[in-house]
């Protein structure tokens, strides 16, 4: 096991931006009593409710259509759905019984043609509960086995091997693409062994309590002091280190963040927000558009943005209305198409590649098609680039850019 330890470098306080231009977002309400836990690139949404007030059962809404129930295994009567990665695998727990929160059984469904695959997980040898919290792009499924259901003691990855205990007792977090995981302040790569340790900003601190990691190895939560007033919402970005996301609280967080380092945050029955790189702080609600008609946005369930800036929240739809999940959706969703400043394709033995060159901001995803179909999506890094890669091509080729069809089309021929 190699560790290292990260040095803080300049702690950055986030102040509400003067003058910045606010996006407009559109609302799906997406059902009364749900709560949304769970968003993926496409804009889908995991999330739980209670029909009956007491027992809670597990949900999936897709493309913000209202929120639909997912399968019971057998023999089981409740369900909680934390994580839903970009395939559409949701992860979470079952029960037999109405205490899915205190007596949890971890779970996974897995979408198939007819509907959903459930398949139910082992806790660890002596344990009696455990729990599935976050799913990544490459399969691996996290979460936690403990003798207290409603507090799981040992972190865990739910392998096709059985349940194994994480290494160097990191509690589980959220697991990237990158298959690294987050416990704290401490990141854990699983294919190279590497522990780092990221040193907390300058202060009396208790510690520091993570909440979600990116594909970049940024990181949010919160960290706690020992006052009154002294816990912070917290963001990490690589080569830029801390920052505090507002003011101090007896109870708030960052609570999630996307590859371009946007995070949410919340105040305990106060407000929910997003800090936008580089835009900075917007309450949700003012992001909303006024033709929306009225959601008043709650300031818990704040709980998913991903890469397109949608976001996961809770809202009363009405000023005397019920409560549910809604999904915010940015209003100017398409990429700057003036923006591209170069974009190519060539293939070689077979293997065709299409590159983008532009000044899009990072994470911006695009879709390239090859032949009006066979579409890949792109996602613009920190340099404005992109690439897709097609295999076993033949004949001529043609790739477009589905959201800027004024750009032209580079053709390439694979013999």
């Amino acid at each position: 096991m190699c560790i290292r330890n990260m040095l803080v470098g300049i702690v950055l306080c986030i102040a509400a931006p003067a003058g910045a231009d606010a996006p407009r977002y559109r609302v799906d309400y997406l059902g009364d009593g749900w709560t949304g836990t769970g968003i993926n690139r496409h804009g889908d949404v995991c999330g739980s409710m209670s029909p009956d007030g007491t027992a809670l059962l597990a949900g999936v809404s897709k493309g913000g259509a209202p929120f639909e129930f997912l399968p019971l295994p057998e023999g089981m009567q409740s369900s909680r759905a934390h994580d839903i990665n970009d395939e559409g695998v949701i992860v979470g727990s079952v029960c037999p019984n109405q205490y899915v929160i205190t007596a949890p059984t971890a779970a996974v469904w897995r979408p198939t043609p007819e509907g959903y695959e459930v398949e139910v997980f082992e806790p660890l040898p002596g344990d009696p509960y455990c729990a599935a919290y976050a799913v990544n792009n490459v399969g691996d499924i996290i979460g936690a086995s403990g003798f207290w259901g409603w507090n799981l003691s040992t972190g865990v990855r739910f392998s096709p091997e059985g349940t194994v205990p994480l290494p160097e007792g990191m509690l589980s977090g959220d697991i990237n693409d990158e298959r690294v995981i987050i416990s704290n302040n401490r990141l854990l790569d699983l294919d190279t062994g590497e522990l780092t340790v990221y040193d907390l900003p300058e202060g009396r601190w208790q510690g520091f309590v993570a909440a979600a990691l990116n594909n970049k190895n940024d990181f949010c939560g919160y960290i706690l002091g020992y006052s009154g007033c002294s816990t912070f919402p917290m963001r990490y970005r690589q080569g830029v280190g801390w920052e505090y996301l507002g003011g101090c609280a007896t109870t708030t967080s960052a609570t999630a963040i996307n590859d371009r380092g946007d995070a949410l945050s919340y105040y305990y029955y106060t407000a929910s927000g997003v800090t936008f790189v580089p835009e900075g702080y917007f309450s949700l609600g003012e992001l909303i558009d006024g033709s929306q008609g009225e959601y008043y946005v709650q300031w818990g369930g704040a709980n998913g943005i991903n890469n397109n800036r949608q976001i996961v929240a809770a809202a009363r739809n009405g000023f005397n209305g019920p409560i549910g999940a809604i999904l915010m959706t940015p209003m100017n969703t398409g990429p700057d198409c003036g923006a591209i400043r170069k974009f190519s394709a060539k293939c070689r033995e077979g293997k065709l590649t299409a590159k983008v060159v532009s000044s899009l901001p990072e994470g911006m995803e695009l879709t390239l098609t090859r032949n009006g179909g066979d579409a890949k999506t792109v996602t613009i890094n920190a340099r404005g680039k992109g690439k897709a890669k097609w295999t076993g091509q033949a004949g001529s080729n043609v790739v477009c850019i589905v959201e800027c069809p004024d750009v032209e089309c580079p053709a390439a021929d694979c013999g």
